[in-house]
């Protein structure tokens, strides 16, 4: 995306940016380039959360799949590598002293749940709703879990897809919309800056200027020549106006939310979002700043 030339709007907007920055590094991983394995939390930031609600809002935040899939659990489970005594163990947890009370099938409460957690009776499609019924689902389940079984019934249900999450950023509307996923592109020549700048003696040469920060390093770089990525055009034309008017990084971030319409409310969970894109490279950067 090209960045203009406005000026950054109120100091609201710096204070946004400020505490984006900040939640960022509490979220980012916390380490810098690897000279020795040491091994770290990665949800540090949710430390504070009971075990299953940090994962979870983790996952949300980060994209990511907390959990094996339920027919994963079941194939495991069916392979011994989960054993039938901890599937008890948790079924015993989770009923309470309700365990011995009929169910049925002449099942009582514990085999029958256990019997739903192997083999799955699909709620979700018509056979699975009419067994419910049959069954007394509504004296097993509460009528609530009833009606919205036979509501799904009525919707000629069908396997719910995957919810995703909300787009934040630019980027995500355009790949709901079915456009090319912009970060393949924009990632792979920041990963390529990324690499020189952070670089601690590996690379063949040094990158110039790196003492000015990344921001007038890269900048500097287009100045001296460097030609643009084919697929970013219009690159090296925002990098040369940026080194003719040297702003500061967060004025540039200012400009660029201005420019794409983010407003103050938007910008802290814009800004996260875009750390979190890219978290292994941007977590190098909080930790070495």
């Amino acid at each position: 995306m090209g960045i203009n030339g406005h000026e950054a709007g109120s100091g609201s907007a710096g204070t946004s940016i400020e505490r984006a920055i900040a939640r960022a590094h509490g979220i980012l991983p916390d380490q810098g380039p690897i000279g020795v394995f040491i091994h770290h939390n990665t949800l540090h930031a949710f430390q504070h959360l009971s075990f299953h609600d940090g994962v979870q809002q983790g996952a949300a935040l980060l994209d990511a799949r907390p959990y094996l899939d339920l027919h994963e659990f079941r194939a495991h489970w069916r392979s011994g590598r989960i054993e039938d005594q901890d599937v008890d163990d948790a079924l015993h947890r989770t009923l309470g002293t309700g365990t011995t009370e009929p169910a049925a099938l002449g099942l009582n409460t514990l085999e029958f749940q256990r019997a739903l957690l192997r083999d799955v009776i699909d709620e979700e499609d018509d056979a699975g709703v009419a067994y419910r019924h049959l069954h007394h689902a509504s004296r097993l389940h509460g009528a609530e879990h009833l009606e919205a079984a036979l509501a799904r019934l009525t919707r000629s249900a069908t396997h719910l897809p995957h919810q995703m999450p909300s787009p934040q950023r630019h980027r995500d509307a355009l790949v709901r919309l079915g456009a090319t996923d912009t970060d393949v592109t924009v990632h792979g020549e920041l990963i390529r800056l990324c690499a020189v700048f952070l670089d601690h003696g590996q690379a063949m040469s040094e990158l110039p200027h790196r003492d000015h920060g990344f921001l007038r390093a890269v900048c500097n770089l287009y100045a001296d020549g460097s030609g643009e990525p084919a697929a970013c055009a219009g690159v090296r034309n925002d990098m040369l106006t940026l080194h003719a008017a040297p702003h500061t990084a967060h004025e540039v971030i200012a400009n660029a939310l201005a420019a794409l319409g983010v407003d103050d409310a938007a910008t802290e969970a814009y800004l996260l979002a875009t750390a979190l894109a890219l978290p292994g490279w941007t977590g190098m950067f909080s930790r070495l700043e």
